[in-house]
């Protein structure tokens, strides 16, 4: 019997053709170089940085915002404080003719910045209009001046409500931010009250325009110095009461512009120069409109 002979594969051939099906079934991996594996840290690190740098930003922001609303609730609370304590000065005075003290108080209400434009009034509906002007405007202020005050009222210079009433205009355009406080109200004779005020204005380019023309003309070093600055006043209001009709017929007010004037400028020959030709007097008082 013949044996046939068979060749054997090659051993070599077998060993890289396991080592080639070894690595087709095994899955592709990247291997992390130190650079990129550093720049992804970097990347990493950037973004809990810009991360960290906007939470602090919202922190500042809600501080803020609670700073503010704790300021406004504790100016506020001043004010409430404040109007309590003249309320109950006021009552402790127990005043002899309560309409005279209603008429003072409400003054200093509706003046307390100032001037106030008129409003237009509503359009009247079709059963109005027989009797209603359409054009008809509301001034509060007016309205006031005309219905608790004599018609020949006088502050001591002027006469009537529409005079005294141009006379809070000049002030409150030719300034801004008016504010007038009152301090304290009593009665210092059986129809008089004195009020204790302090006045607060800012001197703008257009109060240096209508008000002191003389310094852009002639003086550029002193309007430079008044220009934007905050003027706080004390002053005082004298109302004297007619009995008999229930009204008051003398309104005088002054205000202390001087002392103000010459902490803010410093000397006394720059204040004189700045009133010399002004259209208030130190004591507040318009010269010309």
């Amino acid at each position: 019997m013949k044996l046939s002979s068979q060749r054997l594969p090659n051993l070599e051939s077998l060993a890289y053709t396991a080592t080639q099906r070894t690595e087709e079934s095994t899955p592709y991996t990247t291997e992390m170089t130190p650079q990129s594996n550093a720049r992804q840290m970097k990347l990493s690190a950037s973004r809990r940085e810009r991360c960290r740098i906007n939470q602090a930003r919202y922190r500042k922001r809600q501080r803020q915002h609670e700073e503010e609303i704790e300021k406004h609730i504790s100016d506020l609370q001043e004010e409430i404080q404040e109007l309590e304590t003249q309320h109950q000065d006021m009552m402790r005075s127990a005043p002899q003719n309560k309409s005279m003290w209603v008429v003072g108080t409400e003054y200093f209400r509706l003046f307390r910045h100032g001037y106030m434009a008129p409003m237009v009034a509503p359009e009247p509906t079709l059963a109005e209009k027989p009797c209603i002007r359409p054009d008809k405007q509301a001034h509060v202020q007016l309205d006031y001046l005309q219905t608790s005050m004599t018609p020949d009222v006088t502050d001591g210079n002027v006469s009537g409500a529409e005079a005294l009433l141009e006379n809070w205009k000049f002030l409150s355009l030719n300034h801004d931010d008016v504010h007038v406080q009152l301090k304290r109200l009593e009665q210092v004779a059986h129809d008089s009250l004195l009020a204790v005020t302090t006045t607060s204005v800012t001197i703008t380019e257009n109060t240096l325009r209508q008000v002191y023309p003389h310094l852009i003309e002639e003086h550029s070093t002193l309007n430079a110095k008044l220009l934007n600055q905050r003027l706080v006043m004390r002053g005082s209001v004298r109302f004297d009461w007619d009995a008999s009709c229930g009204r008051m017929v003398r309104v005088e007010s002054q205000i202390d512009m001087l002392t103000p004037m010459l902490k803010l400028l410093g000397s006394l020959d720059d204040v004189a120069y700045v009133f010399d030709k002004a259209l208030l007097t130190p004591d507040g008082k318009i010269t010309a409109n």
